[in-house]
């Protein structure tokens, strides 16, 4: 009797891959009933590979036919097969056929499990719907193949060579490939049946194939509980190739390295490979009285090897977050989009909506819109002997607390400890308690910890970042130049260490021409340096006494604070005129600008100028940073006070900070002093207009003939004195007076 069969309504694409299988299908349906010998090239080739597989050896002389997959380790299987795989196979598309393939073969486990064609679900794959793929394996290879699934039986001493026998044959392909070309091979027979089922469901019955079908599947009518473990069989092996699918996507991403994704890597592709081979040959003996106990141990060993990918899948998920987390925040660093992004890539989760972030001095947390208008200083550090830098960011906090125009500017602490203890979280209380700006309150370790040591080179030790408000870093550690230069630094950009760095240029360059040692103390020690002078010789000996007594105090050593002094007034007259001359043409070189009144350097001249007529004056610097000049009255009464403040200096708190704090002091209690600075041999027709120098004044200076003054609003009888200071009679505007216009002079009053 001959076949008819149905024309289709539309042409076949030969191309087609499930068309190409669907008439594989035909043709093993045909050959179903026929003689083994039919397939004897095909078992010919399959007995042939077989062969040289036993002859094979493993390292340790095991031969492949005797090792018992489910009694091995792992190593040894893999030892086995690494062997038989061409490390540099070249990847290609299995998306495609997998699809076709898995579709049929998860069809026909449901008609197998139904037992009953009135009951079979309709499946829908249209012929538009499947995708060609660039992995099409010949059919010669996948009835080989096959055959050698259906063949010979199989058991447990020979599973192991069966499978060799299998890679062998796919040698040249990538582990995913194998995997899915043996589950193509293994659909060939397995697929049969739900092709037949389609035809009978759609009415278009040829009644041969039918009959054959339902021969097939009288001898293929499986127990209850067999049919379920083939099914779990199949289940957990398309699984399985999925997973294996995966790992060699990942595999094949070149933008992905060992250190990258290293549970990539180290995933055992060969082993999963390897047991999906074994699996499909289980389920594809099912038609041979297999023991059911065998299928059920290649049951139980897939549901761990299943566990073991799901796992590696599950670790390479999380490093890939993790890769993909780390990138984000080193984009942010590199190319912020504004301060609260940058404070979420430094500390934070990617999606927080609250910073965890408290103003120390409220108590209350800081809101995203109040952050995001601020510019900040980032107090990076541990937990340990970072008290020199709180308080060295205390007299900042407190200069730009006080400073309306610079409200926009705060301190944030980010605390960077990896273990947070008990013992942690108390010294964090209690540094938390010494800081009145704002603080990260977060006991994990910041989630930008690599980005922070790798763009801003934190290793451990404090570091201040300072950053505008869209979240652009300005200097990745300003903490030299707060410790150096203090308030005069800021905004503390790089430029301006440069700016502070050439301020007291003009000072230190006299100075060094006056001694060698002073050039020695100030750079190469930066250490505490005392420069003063004065008309009152007694005056200047006795302050060089009181700071020769305080060098050699107990407390001074033990906080190892370098101190040293100069007396201008102890040197050459010569050498003391050529010093004033020099500083007046620095001063005379300023004024030569447009707005020299805004140039702070001049103001500071001004104020040194004022002080050389005087009785005593005297400036502190660390390094060459200056700190404070004063006059007599002020400094000599810090200095005879050091029994008051000596006890403040201490490993926390350092000299300079000890010294200006109880300066501070001393200054609110006396009276402000009057300047008189002289401008010899001006070479203008009409005399320069001055502002005051004092930094709380700023108010322009009256001319009296070629003399300036300003009193800040206080007028003084200069004739009436207490104890030789000068007594303020009456308050309001600026008064002229006629007094000391013999020689050129400017003159300032401070009250």
């Amino acid at each position: 009797m001959t076949q008819q069969y149905r024309k289709p309504q539309k042409p076949l694409n030969p191309n087609n891959l499930f068309f190409f299988h669907l008439s594989s299908f035909v043709n093993m349906a045909n050959h179903l009933k026929k003689p083994a010998s039919l397939l004897s090239g095909a078992a010919s080739a399959v007995t042939t590979t077989a062969s040289a597989a036993v002859s094979a050896t493993v390292s340790g002389g095991l031969q492949v036919a005797q090792l018992n997959p489910f009694n091995v380790d792992d190593d040894v299987i893999s030892q086995n097969i690494i062997g038989i795989h061409d490390a540099q196979a070249v990847r290609q598309d299995v998306d495609s056929l997998f699809n076709v393939v898995s579709n049929i073969v998860r069809s026909s486990t449901n008609i197998a499990d139904s037992l009953d064609l009135k009951q079979v679900k309709s499946v829908d794959l249209v012929e538009d719907n499947v995708p060609q793929s660039a992995l099409k394996p010949s059919y010669t290879l996948l009835k080989e193949i096959a055959c050698q699934m259906t063949c010979h039986s199989f058991n447990t001493w020979n599973a192991h060579e069966s499978v060799v026998g299998i890679l062998e044959k796919l040698k040249s392909y990538t582990w995913d490939a194998k995997a899915v070309i043996a589950l193509s091979a293994f659909a060939l027979d397995y697929g049969e049946t739900w092709r037949l089922t389609l035809t009978q469901a759609s009415k278009k019955e040829n009644a041969l194939e039918l009959h054959v079908f339902r021969l097939a599947q009288e001898e293929k009518k499986l127990s209850q509980s067999d049919s379920d473990l083939i099914s779990t069989l199949v289940d957990r092996t398309l699984q399985l190739i999925n997973g294996i699918i995966t790992l060699e996507k990942l595999i094949a991403n070149k933008s992905y390295t060992p250190k990258d994704l290293p549970a990539l890597f180290k995933a055992p592709r060969d082993l999963y490979t390897y047991w999906i081979l074994l699996s499909l040959l289980a389920c594809a003996n099912q038609l041979s009285q297999l023991e059911w106990n065998i299928k059920s141990e290649v049951v139980a060993r897939l549901k761990i090897v299943l566990t073991q990918l799901n796992a590696d899948l599950d670790e390479i998920k999380r490093q890939k977050e993790a890769l993909e987390d780390l990138s984000w925040r080193f984009d942010a660093f590199r190319i912020p989009s504004g301060i609260v992004e940058l404070l979420k890539s430094l500390i934070f989760s990617k999606d927080v909506t609250q910073l965890e972030i408290i103003n120390s001095t409220t108590k209350e947390l800081v809101t995203l819109d109040e952050l995001k208008t601020k510019n900040l200083f980032l107090f990076i550090s541990g937990l340990d002997n970072i008290e020199d830098e709180i308080w060295s960011l205390k007299a900042i906090y407190n200069s730009i607390s006080n400073d309306k125009d610079k409200k926009d500017y705060k301190i944030l602490w980010v605390p960077v400890v990896e273990n947070w203890t008990s013992e942690a979280k108390e010294k964090y209380e209690h540094l938390k308690s010494l800081m009145p700006w704002y603080v990260v309150q977060y006991f994990s370790l910041i989630k930008g910890y690599k980005p922070l040591q790798e763009e801003w080179n934190y290793t451990g030790k404090p570091i201040v970042v300072a950053v505008d408000a869209r979240g652009k870093v300005i200097n990745k550690n300003a903490l030299h130049l707060i410790f150096v230069w203090g308030i005069s630094a800021f905004p503390f950009r790089i430029e301006d260490e440069e700016r502070v760095s050439q301020h007291w240029n003009w000072l230190w360059i006299e100075a060094f021409k006056i001694n060698a040692d002073i050039q020695k103390w100030v750079r190469q020690y930066n250490g505490y340096v005392f420069f003063y002078g004065g008309t009152d010789i007694t005056w200047t000996q006795r302050f060089g006494n009181l700071i020769e007594a305080m060098k050699k105090d107990p407390i001074i050593k033990q906080t190892e604070s370098y101190i040293e002094h100069f007396n201008l007034a102890k040197v050459d007259i010569t050498i003391q005129t050529k010093f004033w001359f020099n500083i007046t043409n620095s001063f005379l070189s300023k004024t030569q600008k447009v707005d020299f009144n805004l140039d702070s350097t001049l103001k500071d001249i001004q104020t040194l100028l004022s002080m050389r007529t005087e009785r005593g004056w005297a400036l502190v610097s660390k390094g060459e940073n200056v700190i404070l000049i004063d006059f007599n009255e002020v400094m000599m009464s810090v200095v005879e006070g050091f029994e008051n403040w000596r006890t403040n200096i201490s490993m926390s708190i350092s000299f300079d900070i000890a010294f200006k704090d109880y300066y501070d002091h001393v200054r609110r209690t006396v009276p402000r002093h009057c300047l008189h600075f002289q401008l010899e041999n001006i070479r203008s027709g009409v005399p320069t207009a001055f502002n005051c120098p004092d930094p709380t004044c700023g108010l322009k200076m009256e001319i009296e003939s070629v003399k300036y003054k300003c009193c800040h609003g206080m007028h003084y009888d200069e004739h009436a004195t207490e104890n030789g200071s000068l007594v303020p009679i009456a308050t309001g505007s600026l008064q002229t007076t006629n007094e000391y216009v013999s020689t050129p002079i400017s003159k300032n009053k401070f009250t």
